[in-house]
This record gives structure tokens, sequence and C-alpha cells, in this order.
């Protein structure tokens, strides 16, 4: 079986796991699926070597899952592991060098000036155009790594759903004379980044742009719909089929936080997440990080029965990790059939949420001390700051700790309504330093978490055909309210038909 150690360390990063469990047997079982002859091991061995050999796992769309290929793809030099892999892994990694290398000849085209807007003027904003995966990955590049370079030539806009009042009041402090627009959308027909895509283009026609198209680049899987929808092909840079959106920061999706933090940063960002690539083919499971955090997931979700992951980040530059995290966790495992379409025997992952520390303390941390609810808990530290006030850093630090001790073993007072009760499960993700590649080196590993898990439970953590069914209901609904002559709306049941009704009622 085994041997449980507190520390596990993998490039950048130390996993204190001692508040697992006060048990040594408990801390065994939960490693017990890890062992070298057992079927979990074996199932996340299968599953792991058949991702990186380019193999088409995603059996629902036929694709191969293809990001992790991004990240070699992008580096110039050799990782230690691509030697050890087949030839379908090294036709996959060079399919995408020449978009990677694009990417990098655009962004720093743009720093410089050589690439400008139609005016001949250098473009001070960037706007970044995309939802989901395509929205959240570079918005947390370009926030937790915005100290890795101080001289940002552009400022990053963000723009990702309908919501016009968001979007008026963020074009307001633009100028479209400057404004250069990166449209990302794998199918290059996602209603939300269309729609701004053409809001945009209206704002700069109105400012007497006379060819606001050539501000444009777009970044997808459908070079053809790119290039039906007005773009040049030097506009366009295309990423591979087998690209999750989710997963895709690590490409041509990035284009902006390469504009604003530049090449070198994100590479060294790739260079952490190809680090820990090699950790999680090279370590036995037993020492693994990706495998031993999936393993404690899966008993804190099976044997011990707790429905939700709280993950708190005790450092301001990740505030948007846990938005990431959300989608990464729950779009690939918010699953209940295996890849054979079979029910699974429970839920295939924890509800993922979670806040930046301290500000969680003042909210919800309430809850978790005092309140009924089994919650399994993750905090994350960064050993060493970035700035010279050793004091403030360490309070920081001394809060991680003493919330970890008290979520764990609680503390009973003569005063009942004083007592926390303690019990919570908690792991201490210590990060060295944040920088881009400790950050890529995090996030890579919770994409192997993600693989491990979904072996685990059997499930397909690359397809999200749920995510599909809102979407075509609401094109229906979209035809009613706007008084479509359209009568193929057959999806929208009566309940729909009669709220439509009634705001149509209202709005007249």
């Amino acid at each position: 079986m085994p041997a449980f150690h507190s520390w596990l360390k993998a490039p950048f990063l130390n996993l204190h796991r001692a508040r697992q469990s006060l048990s040594e047997t408990e801390h065994a079982e939960i490693l017990a699926p890890l062992a070298a002859t057992s079927p979990t091991a074996r199932a996340i061995h299968t599953l792991r070597d058949s991702v990186f050999a380019g193999e088409k796992i995603n059996r629902s769309e036929g694709r191969a899952a293809g990001h992790w290929a991004l990240r070699t793809a992008g580096l110039e030099t050799t990782v230690g592991h691509v030697s050890t892999l087949p030839s379908t892994a090294h036709q996959l990694i060079n399919g995408m060098r020449d978009s990677q290398s694009q990417t990098k000849s655009i962004a720093a085209a743009i720093r410089e000036g050589r690439i400008c807007s139609s005016t001949g003027k250098r473009f001070q904003y960037v706007v970044h155009l995309g939802i989901g995966g395509s929205d959240l990955g570079p918005q947390l590049l370009v926030s937790a790594l915005a100290e890795a370079d101080n001289k940002a030539p552009c400022q990053p806009v963000f723009l990702s759903n309908l919501d016009y009042h968001g979007i008026d009041h963020q074009l307001a402090a633009l100028d479209p004379t400057t404004t250069c627009v990166i449209v990302v959308s794998k199918s290059f027909r996602t209603q939300e980044t269309m729609a701004n895509a053409e809001r945009l283009m209206q704002w700069m026609r109105a400012a007497g742009i006379e060819r606001p198209e050539s501000h444009y680049i777009g970044v997808t899987a459908a070079t053809d719909h790119a290039l039906a929808w007005g773009l040049t092909k030097d506009q366009i840079l295309a990423f591979d089929e087998s690209i999750g959106g989710r997963y895709s920061l690590w490409g041509p999706v990035s284009l902006v936080a390469r504009i604003v933090l530049g090449n070198h940063v994100i590479d060294q960002f790739l260079e952490g997440g190809a680090a820990m690539d090699t950790h999680f083919l090279q370590t036995p499971l037993a020492d693994n990080l990706p495998a031993v955090l999936a393993a404690t997931d899966f008993y804190n979700l099976r044997t011990r029965r707790i429905p939700t992951l709280m993950v708190s980040a005790y450092d301001s530059r990740l505030s948007l990790l846990v938005p990431y995290l959300k989608q990464l966790w729950m779009e690939s495992l918010g699953k209940h059939l295996d890849q054979t379409g079979r029910p699974i025997d429970g839920p295939a992952c924890p509800i993922l949420w979670g806040d930046i520390g301290t500000n969680a303390q003042h909210a919800f941390f309430q809850l978790l001390h005092q309140g009924a609810q089994g919650v399994a808990v993750e905090l994350v530290g960064v050993v060493k700051p970035s700035h010279s006030e050793t004091q403030r850093h360490q309070a920081l630090l001394a809060n991680l700790v003493a919330q970890a001790q008290a979520l764990s073993t609680g503390q009973t007072q003569p005063d009942p309504s004083k007592t926390c009760w303690g019990g919570h499960p908690v792991n201490l993700m210590m990060i060295d330093a944040l920088h881009p590649e400790s950050l890529g080196a995090l996030l890579a590993l919770w994409e192997h978490r993600v693989l491990c898990l979904a072996a685990m439970t059997g499930v397909n953590p690359f397809d999200q055909w749920g995510v599909e069914l809102g979407k075509s209901i609401a094109r229906d609904a979209e035809k009613i309210l706007g008084d479509s002559r359209d009568t193929d709306v057959q999806q929208l049941d009566a309940i729909s038909h009669k709220v439509i009704d009634w705001i149509k009622g209202q709005n007249r």
C-alpha cells in the first residue's frame, strides 16, 4: 500500500495533506487506489497514455485531446518527456508549431508597432472577445502575471456576454482608432462572441474608420467561417479541433496575453506546464500530485459523501483562479454517464466553488466553521511574495495556516453558539513563488487532476454536450422574442411560450 507523506513536491509546487485525516489507516485508504496493480491505477495509466499518444480519446466527437501538445509546440527547447512519446504524438505537436509561431509573430509585431491600425496609429487597446474558456483563461494569465512585465504596450479589455450595458460602458473609455479586436471562437459562430464582434464593427464605423475589419484578428478552428465573415488569411490564427475551449489558454487563444505581457512571459508559462507534464508522466502515482489529489477528491466525494470542494487562494493575483477552475472542473466532469453510455455509480466530481482569501474568511467561512454542510477545502498560498513588505505577507500566510487548522480541528467552547465543529479535510497547495512557470505548473496540474478523476469514474472529460441544449433552445426563444415568422420553434415548451408572452407584454 502506498506510504503516506505529509508533503509531496512537484515542479514549483508543494502539497501538504496531513489534514486530510488524523488516521494513518484512512490516509492509506485514500491512496490505496494508486497502488501499481490496482484497477484504478491501470485506468489512469491507460487514459493518460492515450491522451499523450494523440489518440482520439474524445469518443463522442471523434477527436484527440491535444491541449498538452500546445505547450510543447510553443517551446523552442525540447521537453524531456517528448522523446518517449509515440509518432502519433509527434504528429500532433508538429501540426501545432506553425500556429504557435504565427501567434508569437503577431504579438511581437503589435507590441513593436509593426502591425498598427488602419489610421497608421499604434494600437493602445486590445479588446478580447470570447466566452467561457476562451475568455477565462487569457484573463487569468493577464491578471496573475501582470507584474511579470510592466512595459505593456496595450491595455487589455475583455468582453464576453451579450449584455450591452457592460459593453457600451467599456467602449466609452476606448479610442476606436487605436483599438485591436481579437475574436476567439472555435466555430466562429459562438452567439455571444460574434454578436459582440458585429457591435464593435458598428462602433468603429460610427467613428469614421473606413476599414474596421483590418483591426480584427480571428482565432478559430473554423478558418472557412472566419474568411466568410470578412477576415483575410493573414488575420486568422488557427488552432486544432482537438483543443477544447477550457483547455485552450496554452495557444493562440491567449494572443492577448502575449501582446500585453510579452512572448517571453507566456513561453515561461508553457515551460511550467510542460514541467508538470513530465512530472505527471514519469512520477509513480503514489507521489504524483495530480493522481494523489484526484484520489483524495474521489475519497472525499464517494466515501465521506462530501459534495463540494472549496478553493481559496491567498494571493490577490489569483483572484480569477476559482472562476477559471470552476469551468475546467465542472464542464469536464459534470457527467453521469461513462464513455460507453452506462450510468456511473455516483457523482463524477464535487461542486467546485470559492473565493480569494482573506476576503472569503469574512464571507462564507462562517458557514464552513459552524454550518452543517460537509465541505472539502483546498487553500492555495505563495511562499515568497513579489514585494518587500515581509510582515504583510507573513500576516497573510498566518491566516492561511490558521484557517487550515481551524477548519480541520475546530474548537469546543462552553457556550455552544461559539463552538466551531472542524472536521473538514484540508489540502494546502503552496506555490514557491508566483511567476509564469509556477502558474503554468499549477494549471497543468489541475488539467491532469481532471484526467485522473475522469479515469476513476469513466467519464469523457473532453466534451460538453450539456452546454449545447440551452444554446439551441435559446435560438428558438430569440425567434419568438423578435417576432420572427419562423415557426420552427419545436424546442420551446408551453411554459417558455407563456414566459415569452409575458415579457413581450411588459415591453408594449
